[in-house]
C-alpha cells in the first residue's frame, strides 16, 4: 500500500477513533460490570428498600423484651457495615454497634449525630422503639459509599477501569500513529546514509527494493541513476585509457622526426647562411624546443594522472633547489630583459621529492617566459606568517585569464597542480591583469 493511502487512513481513523473508542469502552465496561455484578457480594443499600425494611424490622421488635431486641441487633447480618444505635429519650445508650460506643449521649452529641444524617451524604434512619420498660429511638446509620443501587456502587468502585481502558485505546492509537511516522523516518535515514556511503569507484551501491510505495519508487529511481553513473564511469575509464595510449603513441612518434629535424638544423647552422636564413634556423630550433617541451609535459601529465611517475619524498632544503633552478634560468631572464627579484633569506625544509620540485619551478618559470614576458618581471621569495612558510613565484604579466599565444599552454600548470597535490603541498593562485602570484606551502604533517 502506498504511503499516501496509509496516511489518509490514519487521518480518517483519527477523526472516527475517539467517538468510536468512547462508545466501545462504554460497551465493554457495561459487560464487565454485568459479569462482576453476577458474582458480586459487595454490600449496597438502596435507600427506599432499606428504609422500608428497617421500618418493618423495628415494628416487628416493638413490645419485645430487651434481650430479644439486643439479640436481633447483634445477630443481624442484613445491616453489614452499618451502625445500629438504640438510645433512650434521655440519651442513655441501650445498644451501639460501633467499635467505640458511648454509654450516654449528650444533647450536643445527639444534635451532631442527627445533623450528620440530614446534612451529610450518609443515610440515617430513625424509628421509635420500646417495650414499656425501655423506650427510645432505634437509628440506622449507613455510610455514603454503601448507599445506592448495585450499579451505582459498582460504577463508583470500578470507574478507574473505564479510564484505564479509554487511556489504553488512545495510547494504542497514538503509538500506532507514531510507529507509522517512525517507520518513514527510519527508512529516510537509511536511504540518506546509503546514498552517502561510497562504493566502488566512489559510486554508491543500489538499493534492494522491498516495498512498492513512494519511498520504494525513490529507491528504484536511485538505482537507475547509479546504473547510469556506473556506465558513465566505465566509458570514462575507457576514454581515459584511450587518451593515455594516444598521448603515449603520439609522443613516441613525434620524438623521432623532431630529432631528425634538429639534426638538419644543426647541419644548416654549419653552412654559410644569410642573416635571414640564420634567423629562420633559430626560429625552427625554438619551435622544436617548444614541441619537445610539450611532448615531455604530455608524457609527464600522462604518468601523473595514472600515478605511475616515481616519487621519493624526503626532507630537503627547498632553498638549494630554488637556487639551483634560478642558476639555470637567470641567464635566460637576463637575456630577455627581466627584472629578477630574489628574496631567499629564510630557510625552508619540506618533505618533498627534489626532482619533482625542480620540475615545478621549471614549469612556473617556463610559463612566465611564454605568457608573462610582457611584464618583464619575476620574483621568487620566501615569506611566512603565524601558520606556514610560503614559496612565492610572482610575475607582472597579463594574468591567467588572458588568451595564451600557444594552444595547450595550460598543461604545464596542470602538471604543477598535480605534483603539488601528490607531494602533500598546497597551492594558492591569485591572478589579475597586473600579474599572477603562485603561493606554495606545506601544512604540518
Amino acid at each position: 500500500m502506498k504511503l499516501s493511502k496509509k496516511y489518509l487512513l490514519i487521518i480518517v481513523a483519527s477523526i472516527l477513533f475517539f467517538p468510536i473508542s468512547y462508545i466501545g469502552v462504554n460497551f465493554i465496561y457495561y459487560f464487565l460490570l454485568m459479569n462482576v455484578a453476577s458474582n458480586n457480594i459487595d454490600i449496597h443499600y438502596e435507600p427506599q428498600k432499606v428504609e422500608e425494611k428497617w421500618k418493618n424490622d423495628i415494628e416487628h421488635l416493638q413490645g419485645k423484651s430487651v434481650k430479644d431486641i439486643l439479640t436481633f441487633f447483634n445477630n443481624s447480618k442484613e445491616y453489614k457495615e452499618a451502625r445500629i444505635v438504640w438510645i433512650s429519650t434521655d440519651g442513655d445508650v441501650y445498644f451501639d454497634s460501633s467499635q467505640t460506643p458511648n454509654s450516654k449521649w449528650s444533647i450536643a452529641y445527639t444534635i451532631e449525630f442527627m445533623e450528620k444524617g440530614s446534612k451529610g451524604n450518609d443515610l440515617l434512619l430513625k424509628e421509635e422503639l420500646g417495650n414499656g420498660t425501655k423506650d427510645g429511638y432505634a437509628m440506622l446509620e449507613i455510610p455514603e459509599k454503601y448507599v445506592g443501587s448495585k450499579w451505582k456502587i459498582l460504577r463508583e468502585k470500578y470507574v478507574y477501569v473505564w479510564y484505564l481502558m479509554l487511556l489504553f485505546l488512545w495510547a494504542l492509537f497514538i503509538f500506532v500513529s507514531w510507529f507509522f511516522f517512525y517507520g518513514i523516518q527510519k527508512r529516510l535515514i537509511f536511504i540518506q546514509r546509503h546514498m552517502e556511503k561510497e562504493g566502488k569507484d566512489g559510486i554508491p551501491e543500489g538499493f534492494k527494493v522491498k516495498n512498492k510505495d513512494e519511498l520504494g519508487q525513490v529507491e528504484l529511481s536511485f538505482n537507475k541513476m547509479v546504473e547510469k553513473l556506473k556506465e558513465s564511469r566505465r566509458k570514462e575509464i575507457q576514454e581515459e585509457e584511450l587518451r593515455k595510449k594516444f598521448i603515449s603513441d603520439v609522443s613516441h612518434d613525434l620524438r623521432t622526426p623532431l630529432t631528425i629535424i634538429r639534426g638538419h638544423t644543426f647541419t644548416l647552422n654549419e653552412e654559410n647562411l644569410s642573416p635571414q636564413g640564420k634567423q629562420s634556423v633559430e626560429i625552427i630550433n625554438n619551435k622544436i624546443s617548444f614541441v619537445g617541451d610539450l611532448i615531455d609535459n604530455l608524457s609527464s601529465f600522462n604518468l601523473l594522472t595514472a600515478q605511475k611517475m616515481p616519487m621519493n619524498r624526503k626532507k630537503v632544503d627547498v632553498l638549494k633547489i630554488i637556487r639551483s633552478s634560478l642558476t639555470a634560468w637567470y641567464p635566460i631572464f637576463e637575456k630577455e630583459g627581466f627584472e629578477v627579484d630574489i628574496g631567499l633569506e629564510k630557510s625552508l625544509i619540506w618533505n618533498i621529492d627534489e626532482v619533482w620540485m625542480k620540475r615545478i619551478l621549471d614549469n612556473l618559470f617556463q610559463n612566465i617566459m611564454r605568457h608573462a614576458s610582457s611584464g618583464k618581471y619575476v620574483s621568487v621569495r620566501i615569506e611566512s606568517d603565524d601558520k606556514y612558510e610560503y614559496l612565492i613565484v610572482e610575475d607582472k604579466g597579463p594574468g591567467l585569464q588572458a588568451k595564451p599565444d600557444h594552444k595547450g599552454s595550460g598543461i604545464g600548470l596542470s602538471i604543477v597542480e598535480i605534483m603539488v597535490k601528490q607531494m602533500g603541498l598546497t597551492q594558492e593562485i591569485s591572478s589579475g591583469k597586473n600579474g599572477t602570484t603562485f603561493k606554495i606551502y606545506q601544512k604540518e604533517e
